[in-house]
């Protein structure tokens, strides 16, 4: 049996200040695993393929494609293939997906056309209605797939017998099998098949969560996230749980992948890399007693409860430069209201410790949470100042937006429903757009959110280059020199390749 997994090129909004452009990490995982088990496995990185090409796409102009286009995805799927898997992580990306989920079933009609990924998961019944796919497979993919295909294998009969599925029966009726267990044993699959893909697109590209300051490569040390925070999808995906590897596993994919592909920087993209002290200092351990002499980065926000001045210094040693929090709020009401478990007395310890042993550190913050007032975005606003005064690098300040598959998306659905559109998933761009949002919250329109957001990057940027003036010319310097050392010298690089793509449509446009 031939698989064939395809990465679909990437869309971003044209007024986004960050695309959430990423190597495939979770595709390079299944495809190892089927691999391993004698499959025949081809992948399609559209992206990768075509990193450089951004266009304006022909649906949607305010919306920007990035990669192949669907004719040369076509062309790089082997023809014989028996089965052909598509990733769909982010719902604003669905649009496109669902587009190119047609052209596929109308080119390989025999084939098994099946779907994964974060939106998949949450969404499975509104795919299974708005495509051609036939089946979904939902969560975390090796086991599912792996019994899915030995199904497919003897004709499909007992599909219903595997469980993490949805699918279509006879009825055109959506049937949803019983939830599949995590993994408890993440060492017990195969590293991610990156000889299938061209890391070294990703690394000339420079498209990563955080700053590319080397031969960066994405590495996963663990799963998941035990907390419940109620904007978050991720349990949608992965549950309530949190699965480390084994740190010395880590250290030995670090290790190949610095002899394989002289990589010299990694970023981790964990949802939550930091749960437990005794597994993160016994990661750092690891690196420290290799003396592997590279840098590695924690780009997705983390939790602040274990990182102490202790931990910042076992981090700093092992070669970590670069740190995310994730405090959403500085509202208590509101901490509390979203189910975020954080301590912000704690957290600013913490964030002082990396800033004090030369780690760079930024902030997620979301602003607009249904039932959020002006006071309690104040109140954010006047934190981050005081968090620009002590050397924080850089913040993001979002919008709230009800993602698939949270607490919040299903209660902002309760009180005023939610018409799952494709302007709705366009919507969802607006987390980070600079130039229109939508609210969600009745006591705040979109304007004076959209203020508000703006309001607040200014404040915080204006009293950092204020207090720390070198900051501001070392982003003016690696504008100019492609170089990144924070988020936001990746943000400025993303602008400067997008402007091209935005002149050349409005040129055709007025032709």
């Amino acid at each position: 049996m031939k698989v064939c997994f395809i990465h679909p090129p990437a869309l971003m909004g044209v007024d986004n200040y960050s695309s959430l452009t990423q190597p495939p990490l979770g595709l390079a995982y299944l495809a190892a695993y089927i691999k391993r088990l004698g499959y025949e496995v081809a992948v399609v990185d559209a992206v990768g393929d075509a990193i450089e090409r951004i266009e304006r796409w022909s649906t949607h102009k305010k919306m920007l494609i990035q990669g192949l286009s669907f004719d040369e995805i076509l062309k790089k799927i082997p023809a014989n293939s028996d089965v052909v898997g598509v990733t769909c992580m982010f719902t604003h990306a669905w649009p496109m997906v669902r587009e190119l989920l047609f052209v596929l079933k109308q080119n390989f009609p025999n084939a098994k056309l099946i779907a994964g990924g974060e939106h998949v998961s949450a969404m499975y019944d509104l795919v299974l209605q708005q495509s051609p796919v036939d089946i979904c497979v939902l969560g975390e993919g090796e086991y599912t797939i792996e019994e899915l295909l030995n199904v497919l294998k003897t004709g499909g009969r007992d599909i219903a017998s595997v469980n993490g599925l949805a699918y279509l029966d006879q009825d055109k009726k959506v049937v949803k099998t019983q939830p599949r267990n995590r993994i408890d044993n993440l060492d017990a699959l195969p590293w991610p098949a990156w000889d299938l893909f061209d890391p070294d697109a990703y690394m000339r590209g420079g498209v990563y969560m955080g700053p590319v300051t080397g031969r960066s490569m994405p590495l996963l040390a663990s799963r998941g996230c035990p907390y419940e925070c109620t904007f978050c999808p991720a349990a949608s995906m992965w549950k309530r749980a949190w699965k480390p590897r084994n740190p010395v596993d880590v250290v030995n994919e670090m290790e190949f992948y610095i002899s394989k592909y002289q990589t010299n920087d990694f970023q981790l993209q964990d949802l939550t890399t930091i749960v437990r002290k005794d597994w993160i200092i016994a990661l750092c351990k690891e690196m420290i007693q290799r003396k592997l002499n590279i840098s590695w980065q924690i780009p997705v926000g983390t939790r602040s409860e274990v990182i102490d001045e202790e931990v910042v210094e076992y981090l700093v040693k092992s070669g970590c430069h670069h740190i995310t929090y994730a405090p959403e709020s500085a509202s208590d009401r509101i901490l509390k209201m979203i189910k975020k478990k954080v301590n912000l007395k704690n957290l600013e310890i913490s964030v002082r410790a990396s800033l004090k042993n030369g780690m760079r550190v930024c902030l997620f913050n979301v602003i607009g949470f249904p039932g959020e007032e002006v006071s309690d975005i104040k109140k954010t606003m006047k934190w981050l100042r005081r968090m620009a005064r002590i050397g924080v690098h850089e913040i993001t300040l979002s919008t709230f937006v009800p993602v698939p598959g949270s607490e919040l998306f299903t209660e902002v659905n309760k009180v005023s429903p939610i018409d799952l559109d494709d302007e709705f998933c366009h919507v969802i761009t607006g987390l980070s757009s600079l130039l229109s949002v939508r609210s969600w919250n009745p006591k705040i329109t979109g304007r004076q959110l959209l203020f508000l957001k703006l309001w607040g990057l200014f404040q915080f940027y204006s009293l950092s280059f204020l207090y720390h003036p070198d900051r501001l010319w070392s982003l003016i310097r690696n504008a100019f020199s492609n170089k990144q050392q924070t988020k936001m010298d990746r943000v400025l690089r993303e602008f400067i390749i997008k402007i091209p793509a935005i002149f050349r449509f409005s040129r055709k446009e007025k032709g």
